[in-house]
């Protein structure tokens, strides 16, 4: 298997498997929502939503990261083991 596509792989488990982490959180913020907002005045009320809708749009960007990084070290490794396998590899 080539480079690229063991590095595309790898990338694609990571955000799979970060992406169910995400439905789990998202599920589990959607069911604590009315009690965590129980009794509370609207305005403090809006700024939890705020801060819970931020901390998983950092959730995602985690992921997107994660899965960046190890693209690029499975790229990395796959050309580090061709190398030292006596081919020169691409230049």
């Amino acid at each position: 298997m080539s480079q690229r596509r063991k590095a595309d792989r790898a990338e694609a488990i990571v955000r799979g498997v970060g992406g169910m982490f995400m439905v789990m959180v998202l599920l589990v913020m959607v069911q604590s929502v009315p009690q965590i907002l129980n009794g509370k005045h609207p305005r403090d009320a809006i700024g939890t939503v705020l801060q819970m809708i931020t901390g998983f749009v950092m959730l995602g960007g985690l992921v997107g990261v994660v899965g960046l990084i190890v693209w690029f070290i499975v790229g990395k490794a796959a050309k580090r083991r061709g190398v030292s396998k006596g081919s020169t590899g691409p230049h």
